[in-house]
């Protein structure tokens, strides 16, 4: 990756860097324009830059695919993970968008403050979670949320948001439907003990790890939960009705531990994983009737 000459001080710039690292699925694609904001300015001057490019916004890569091998220069990906502050703020946890949710489990427990137990083992960041409003079981992040300072794209303005009854819905938020990129988030705190939190944190994990795909990269489930006729369905169980389970396309698999996951086998190339998809929903329709949706985000 060649590092620019930097032009501001609030933001990191790299050309024809690496995606790589950008996504979990760990695909091979590079991109002219990589911005990496240490802060809020950074954020405003990456929208700068950006005028006239399609902006691009990656925290982890968690949900993330790639349908190019190389973006060219009329695209600009800013990617949030150089802004990783935490803190204990007027008993909030104020929190930058590109902290993971590792991080703030542990950071919570080290506090003792109990709630985000469930955080520790989903990948991504707090800004793509609150975007999706990402959790587990009957806990998720909107729960826990006092306000998100974002930067509106169209005015490079930060401004606050205090999120409504109904902000938060089920893998939903209104900053779905927002022109705006998050920046930072006041948590709520609630007193959990230390040997308590940890071993609630173990639960969860241990939770995930005997359902999900665990030994090669993943960006998590693949496409969401199908309806016909008002009747919910398991994506694996169709799969494994029209043998998909196991099912291999170049370097990229439909995952034997958990057919709704797709494993990079052998350094998968984007066009196996996209070939993999197609084969996958026209399979599924033809012998269901029934049409898949991603649930990953497609970076055209």
């Amino acid at each position: 990756m060649k590092k620019r000459e930097i032009d501001y001080m609030n933001v990191l710039i790299f050309q024809d860097g690496s995606l790589k690292k950008y996504n979990t699925l760990r695909l091979e694609a590079k991109a002219k324009n990589l911005y990496l904001p240490l802060n809020v300015d950074g954020i405003i001057e990456t929208l700068e830059f950006a005028k006239g490019r399609k902006l691009v916004v990656i925290g982890n890569g968690s949900n993330v695919l790639f349908a190019q091998d190389y973006y060219d220069d009329s695209y600009v990906f800013l990617i949030t993970t150089m802004m990783n502050d935490m803190d204990v703020v007027d008993n909030e946890i104020v929190v930058d968008a590109g902290v993971s949710f590792h991080d703030l489990a542990w950071f919570a427990m080290d506090h003792q403050i109990g709630g985000y137990e469930f955080t520790e083992d989903i990948p991504g960041t707090v800004g793509g979670a609150l975007i999706m409003n990402a959790g587990q079981w009957q806990w998720t992040i909107g729960q826990y949320v006092h306000w998100i300072d974002v930067v509106n794209r169209d005015t490079g303005k930060l401004q606050r948001l205090i999120p409504d009854d109904d902000f938060f819905q089920y893998r939903y938020t209104k900053l779905m439907d927002m022109n705006v990129i998050v920046a930072r988030a006041g948590l709520n705190i609630q007193p959990g003990e230390y040997n308590d939190v940890f071993f609630r944190m173990l639960d969860f994990k241990k939770e995930r790890y005997m359902k999900q795909p665990r030994n090669y990269p993943n960006a998590g489930s693949v496409f969401k939960r199908p309806t016909k006729d008002g009747e919910t369905y398991f994506v694996w169980k169709l799969f494994d009705e029209v043998n998909l389970r196991g099912y291999q396309v170049g370097g990229a698999k439909v995952s034997e531990k958990h057919p709704g996951f797709i494993v990079n086998v052998d350094h998968a190339s984007v066009d196996d994983c996209l070939n993999l998809i197609q084969e996958c929903t026209v399979r599924v329709k033809n012998h269901f009737d029934i049409d898949l949706h991603l649930e990953w985000r497609v970076i055209k």
